[in-house]
């Protein structure tokens, strides 16, 4: 004969254990916490980094440095061929000198135009000269006045155009904008550049700093000019550095709403920049942020 009494009582446990294994897996389900590291901000690391761009055409007849040289301001990178810049140069220079020269004839025609015009002022008040003649002299005296202002102009055309030049020759000596490190090489020795094509990319080693995407629901915990820590991959780099901007646009490439309602994890994020300025960093880098200084 069964024993019902026994069959129910191991139905009820068995029924009981389920329950509990189902109350269980849906407060599991329905828990919204998320982990300490999950909840932590990150950024990554950017540096001013520009291109040295060629403001000439012409062929690159030397290379001073390489990918990861050390540079200095001012220093001289690559050489591009200046030889008939520097023809060009020559010519206007030759050109100022006639120009000068056609000025300082101008200048002595004025000068005895001006005394022949006081000369002949004096006789022609005198009644000794007829008001043609002396209207003769006066014109005489205005042309070669328009004929000086004429020579003075072609003298500064003439020194703007070797200007022009001169700053064209010197544009063929590519220089460092700043204190740097080569991060890029585009040409070599040898190879033909137009005018704007980059030659190098230099970058500055402590003008960097982090962007962290912050949700939109943490960013008033954060202004400009709030100190912040930072802590790298690697525990022992930590670096401060302030917050110098806050972006006005989200960035929707990281976290997009898909509904209108969303949830804790469907939040639009900004951009918040923490300028370090620290030779310990590189772009690329990542940290997160570790504590604060400052009200938040």
């Amino acid at each position: 004969m069964l024993n019902v009494g026994h069959d129910k009582s191991s139905l009820n446990k068995i029924l009981s254990l389920c329950m509990i294994f189902f109350v269980f897996l849906i407060c599991g389900c329905t828990n919204t916490s998320t982990p300490k590291e999950h909840q932590q901000l990150w950024g990554q690391v950017d540096a001013t980094e520009v291109d040295m761009n060629s403001k000439v055409a012409g062929r690159v007849v030397e290379m001073y440095v390489e990918e990861g040289s050390l540079v200095k301001k001012g220093e001289i990178l690559a050489r591009i061929d200046a030889r008939e810049l520097n023809a060009q140069y020559s010519q206007k220079a030759a050109l100022l000198r006639a120009a000068k020269a056609q000025a300082a004839q101008a200048k002595a025609n004025l000068e005895l135009a001006a005394a022949n015009a006081k000369r002949y002022e004096v006789l022609y008040n005198q009644g000794a000269i007829s008001s043609m003649t002396y209207d003769d002299i006066n014109t005489k005296y205005s042309v070669a006045s328009a004929a000086y202002q004429a020579a003075l102009e072609g003298i500064d055309s003439a020194e703007e155009q070797k200007q022009q030049v001169s700053v064209n020759v010197d544009e063929t000596l590519i220089r460092a904008p700043f204190d740097g490190i080569i991060t890029t090489k585009y040409v070599n020795v040898g190879a033909m550049v137009s005018t704007g094509m980059p030659i190098f990319a230099v970058q500055n080693p402590i003008d960097n700093w982090v962007n962290v995407k912050v949700n939109e629901t943490e960013l008033q915990k954060y202004f400009v000019g709030q100190t912040l820590n930072l802590e790298g991959r690697n525990s022992d780099c930590h670096i401060s550095g302030n917050i110098v901007s806050i972006s006005k646009k989200p960035d929707f490439a990281t976290k997009r709403a898909t509904n209108e309602r969303g949830d804790s994890t469907d939040i639009i994020s900004y951009n918040i920049k923490i300028q370090i300025n620290s030779d310990k960093i590189r772009p690329g880098m990542r940290f997160k942020i570790i504590e604060s200084e400052g009200k938040i």
